[in-house]
């Protein structure tokens, strides 16, 4: 059976560039990650592309993102790089251990898979996982990781961060429940009259740049009361669909329930990041490979 040429000019180190550019979406930040340099990080890509014979990466809102129809060839990196992780099995640096991981409960729905997953290729390690809405304080409470809803902005000497992707908010209704405002005031009164479900914070966030802290109903144009007001997105979610008013939601999070509609799409101008936190160093395999996974997974709620 003839071999494809191209099969023996491929190369693994290539292969990560392409990953890393797919992750990070940012070259410089890509080269960070790879601990390499730009100028290197450019010349591994365009090699990788003139193997393949076409462009990998356009250019998209000052973001590189993949070319359309590369889908193919993503997934069998992604495929490539776990079956190189199997081949070479685990480090003795990473013999396991027990992972302590806070959560926010909206989230577990998403990574719950990517855990799994993970444990396949290390499957040594055990996960502690709480899924408390506060921020928790890795170094006092012990844990291992965090997936946060904000940057960190202090503390950066003792912790690790990593962006893990972006996600767009909106204000949802429960459709039964426009409807009523519909009729009894009219189809232009959804703004003025509409009761408002508002996240509450219930713990500290000024060491953290949190869009949720900051949100304003007026400033999205609605002037309804506010009548309820939860301490976690989920719950926010729950009262919404149920009828109970109008609610600031990651659109991730509303698509999720069936009767929910969307009353004014914010992404354009008002976006949440998700960001990984980690009191680890980011240095062993098991630890770059679990925050590699749940890169590629926050990209689904980008698009959700």
């Amino acid at each position: 059976m003839a071999q494809n040429p191209s099969c023996d000019s491929a190369n693994w180190d290539n292969v990560k560039a392409f990953l890393a550019l797919y992750r990070e979406q940012d070259y410089q930040a890509a080269a960070e990650s790879l601990e390499i340099d730009g100028s290197t990080l450019r010349r591994k890509i365009q090699s990788l592309e003139a193997v393949l014979g076409y462009s990998l990466f356009v250019r998209e809102n000052h973001r590189w993102v993949l070319a359309p129809g590369t889908e193919d060839v993503l997934n069998a990196a992604l495929d490539m790089e776990i079956a190189t992780r199997q081949f070479f099995g685990v480090t003795p640096g990473d013999k396991g251990g027990v992972i302590k991981f806070s959560i926010p409960f909206v989230f577990l729905n998403q990574f719950s898979d990517v855990l799994i997953e993970f444990r396949k290729i290390y499957p040594a390690f055990t996960f502690d996982i709480s899924s408390d809405t506060r921020f928790v304080d890795l170094e006092r409470e012990g844990f291992d990781f965090a997936i946060r809803l904000a940057r960190p902005i202090s503390n950066m000497n003792s912790i690790k961060i990593k962006r893990l992707g972006t996600f767009g908010l909106g204000v949802y209704g429960a459709a039964s429940y426009l409807d009523d405002i519909v009729k009894k005031f009219g189809k232009d009164a959804l703004r003025e009259k509409a009761e408002l479900i508002k996240t509450g914070i219930g713990f500290s966030y000024k060491s953290h740049d949190f869009v949720f802290g900051l949100l304003d109903w007026e400033q999205l144009g609605f002037y309804g009361k506010i009548k309820i007001v939860c301490d976690d997105l989920e719950s926010c979610a729950t009262f919404c669909d149920k009828g109970a008013g109008l609610a600031i939601l990651p659109n991730f999070l509303a698509h999720r329930y069936s009767d929910m509609s969307c009353v004014y799409d914010a992404s354009e101008t008002l976006m949440a990041e998700l960001w990984l936190v980690s009191r680890l160093d980011m240095k062993s395999n098991w630890q770059i490979a679990l925050g590699n996974m749940l890169s590629v997974k926050s990209k689904e709620l980008e698009v959700s």
